[in-house]
């Protein structure tokens, strides 16, 4: 009873900075022993970046594969790349904090943290039986920016990566608060919420590489928790043209950010009918406000807002056969790895998801250990308790919870968030496979996890959402959850020792 009593005294965000930052400790492992591997077009993102630093102009077609990214992450990119110092294509021995000593730099990044630090204690009661934690938080994050400031000087790759490592790691408080605007009242809900990121290798994978995504995911998250939370607190005017303001920096970071938009306008409209329009009306001037500009300068370009590479010459096929979306194979379970069913959608997705189909872990090829197989067909078998719990969460919960707030009768406390975030999850699906139907390519490029990062954090609410279910009917379920639990986690947990 005495520990109990202890660990509900612990407050919930000290937990979960505490899950973030071994998280960031593991992702950091990991980056380091990646180095740049140039997964997921990466390269083709820190060309674009390039290009844009010194030609002070976007590429055309022709001078980069991603000519149409929107200009946010690039920018961002660009200022990241020579406040760190970062060697460019033009001036590679030139940096503006590098000239400063060393120390001071690193002083100078101390002091945010404190101040961010100062921030967070005042939010709280300071009382002393927490100085210890806080204490302790300060000292790892003073370590890790210094270590990372040293690692930098050397490393001309890395500052860009920052970007998303810094967003892919952030993901993981995302869902903690997340998780806290659907269940506002039950303080375990943020911590399982954050352990549910945590283990999704996509969010793993997300810090490794500069990549658009995380930046768009975390936005998009963002958006997501301020309509969730609007829908209890109120959607007045000003809630909305915060949502607004986020789905417009999500915009300038990818194209689909329209489809979160819709999506949570719809949720949004469904719970609150009527009065929903002023809120809906804010959000979307706080989102043309944001990314107006830009979608101005793609519809003078090329007639299209969100204009996009998924057309390619070359590559592109008539249509998609039927089997791309019905092929269970019996591989996925044997050999869920490329070039194993690459013309599929589901077994390629799920193998990508939760195992390493790409090889981005264990680069597949004749000199693969056996242990690194076995591993990814562990994940793979796993990966469908992950499958069932979303997909349990979203049938079993935030299916039901849309249908009463659709119908107006016997509305749950949760069902105006759930409502919200079944709106997402559906909508995004069907825009993922609207565009596979609209630009049906060879080998299915791309059916990748990771064009749907930004709901792994619903995706996350609504395993546990499944999760609490299940562990209250008790018996031979609550068993198999927590069975499935530990064997993910020691999977998941192998995977990345081994890995790289």
């Amino acid at each position: 009873m005495r520990v109990r009593a202890v660990a509900a005294a612990i407050p919930t965000w000290v937990v979960v900075l505490t899950l973030t930052a071994g998280f960031t400790v593991v992702s950091w492992s990991g980056l380091e022993q990646w180095r740049d591997g140039g997964g997921e077009d990466s390269y083709s993102y820190v060309d674009y970046v390039q290009w844009l630093d010194v030609q002070h102009r976007i590429p055309r077609r022709d001078q980069n594969y991603e000519y149409a990214m929107p200009i946010g992450v690039p920018a961002v990119g660009v200022l990241v790349q020579r406040a760190f110092g970062a060697p460019n294509y033009d001036n590679p021995n030139s940096p503006p904090l590098q000239a400063m000593p060393k120390l001071l730099r690193r002083l100078a990044w101390i002091a945010l943290v404190l101040l961010g630090a100062l921030g967070v204690a005042r939010a709280r009661p300071l009382q002393p039986r927490w100085l210890l934690g806080i204490g302790a938080w300060l000292a790892a994050a003073t370590w890790a920016v210094s270590y990372v400031l040293a690692a930098t000087d050397n490393e001309g790759w890395l500052p860009l990566v920052l970007i998303s490592f810094a967003c892919g790691v952030a993901l993981v408080p995302a869902t903690a608060w997340l998780a806290h605007e659907v269940w506002p009242e039950r303080r375990r809900m943020p911590i399982l919420g954050a352990i549910a990121a945590c283990l999704m290798p996509v969010v793993f994978a997300s810090t490794l590489y500069f990549h658009p995504d995380p930046p768009f995911a975390l936005a998009a998250t963002i958006a997501t928790a301020l309509v969730v939370r609007a829908t209890r607190t109120g959607l007045t005017m000003w809630a909305g043209a915060a949502a607004g303001v986020a789905l417009g920096l999500a915009a300038l970071a990818r194209q689909s950010a329209p489809v979160v938009a819709i999506s949570l306008a719809i949720g949004v409209a469904l719970v609150g009918r009527r009065s929903s329009i002023r809120y809906v009306v804010a959000g979307t001037l706080g989102m043309l406000l944001v990314v107006g500009g830009w979608w101005y300068q793609q519809w003078e370009r090329y007639r299209n807002p969100v204009e996009a590479n998924l057309d390619r010459p070359g590559y592109m096929l008539d249509h998609q056969r039927l089997s791309f979306f019905t092929s269970t194979p019996v591989s996925l379970i044997t050999h869920p790895r490329r070039p194993a069913f690459m013309d599929t959608l589901f077994p390629r997705f799920h193998a990508y998801l939760w195992s390493d189909w790409y090889g981005g872990y264990h680069h597949w090829g004749k000199d693969t250990k056996r242990f690194a197989t076995t591993l990814a067909s562990s994940q793979s078998v796993l990966g469908f308790g992950g499958d069932a719990l979303v997909i349990g969460g979203v049938a079993l919960v935030g299916v039901p919870a849309l249908l009463r707030v659709a119908r107006g009768r016997d509305v749950l406390p949760a069902d105006g968030a759930f409502a919200v975030l079944t709106t997402l999850f559906l909508l995004a699906w069907a825009g993922f496979i609207g565009m596979l139907v609209r630009f049906p390519q060879r080998d299915s490029d791309p059916v990748k996890a990771r064009y749907l990062l930004f709901i792994a954090p619903a995706c996350a609410v609504f395993a546990v959402a499944a999760g609490i279910l299940l562990a209250r009917r008790g018996g031979w379920r609550r068993a198999l959850l927590y069975a499935w639990v530990a064997a993910y986690t020691v999977s998941w947990a192998l995977t990345f020792a081994t890995a790289f």
